[in-house]
């Protein structure tokens, strides 16, 4: 009998690790796609775009360092600027609010995580037009602080989310010590629950960043400024599209995502299990 189970328990382990392996393939192909056609002519591309460039090509990729039309670091410096201080700020309101959602017990508190609840519905790409409405008003439209401000407000209901389950697995123990250590609230927030948080916040980091670094529409109809998502789209023209160009963007968009996912995966892998394992 214990043949057999560890029979089953080995095939369900290369089960598992085959469809694993699959799915890794499957993810790696856009990579891949992106990767290739960066180094090869238009024309090939549009015969043969999965097979790999031989001769590869540095011409797409020195059209969009070079070309005076294309202004790289200025779309490079719009992507940082909106993905990190939308991120920052995103993460700075939302772990006070799930903070005090997580601990809070009164109708307010209720009232607030129904409120945060509600806004996991309704992107916020269905209100742009009342968005643009209110920004011309206040002078917000075409601003990066504008932009910034959208992007938060998209995100925070997510991050809520996130910090609240988060925090609701850490002991009270540790801050009612730390009160009876004579720390104040926001004291023990900062000292004691901030430093428990780092992969909730890792994880939140990387998902908001990935999304406002990879927005396409509120940038080009919102603020207005060329990130490195609408510089792709000016490679795409109204009858024929620049595709050698079009994947040297998407491979210098990509770039720097992979490189900040590989840095902070284990503390991504962290946040996403969190009480996984919790009985």
């Amino acid at each position: 009998m214990g043949a057999v189970v560890n029979g089953k328990t080995k095939f369900r382990k290369i089960m598992v690790r085959l469809a694993v392996g699959i799915l890794a393939v499957l993810m790696a192909i856009p990579l891949y796609i992106a990767f290739v056609n960066a180094f090869k002519k238009t024309s090939e591309i549009t015969k043969s775009p999965l097979t790999f460039p031989i001769p590869p090509t540095l011409e797409n990729v020195r059209k969009v360092l070079e070309s005076p039309n294309i202004h790289l670091g200025e779309m490079y410096g719009n992507s940082l600027c909106i993905a990190f201080f939308g991120t920052v700020i995103c993460i700075a309101v939302s772990a006070l609010a799930g903070y005090y959602l997580s601990r809070e017990k009164s109708k307010l508190a209720g009232a607030l995580s129904v409120y945060f609840l509600f806004g996991l519905m309704v992107p916020y790409v269905i209100v742009y037009v009342p968005l643009v409405t209110m920004f011309k008003g206040t002078g917000f439209l075409g601003t990066m602080p504008g932009l910034i401000l959208v992007f938060v407000s998209g995100s925070i209901s997510f991050s809520v989310f996130m910090f609240q389950g988060y925090i609701q697995s850490i002991p009270l123990e540790l801050e009612e010590a730390a009160l009876l250590d004579g720390a104040g609230q926001f004291s023990i927030f900062t000292r004691v629950v901030l430093p428990l948080v780092k992969p909730c916040t890792a994880t939140v980091a990387i998902f908001i960043g990935l999304s406002m670094w990879n927005d396409f529409l509120t940038p080009l109809l919102i603020g207005q400024k060329m990130t490195i998502t609408v510089g792709i789209y000016t490679a795409i023209g109204p009858y024929a599209a620049d595709w050698g160009t079009v994947f040297a963007y998407v491979l210098f968009a990509a770039a720097p995502i992979v490189v900040v996912y590989l840095a902070a995966q284990e503390q991504f892998i962290s946040g996403l299990t969190v009480g996984a394992v919790k009985g």
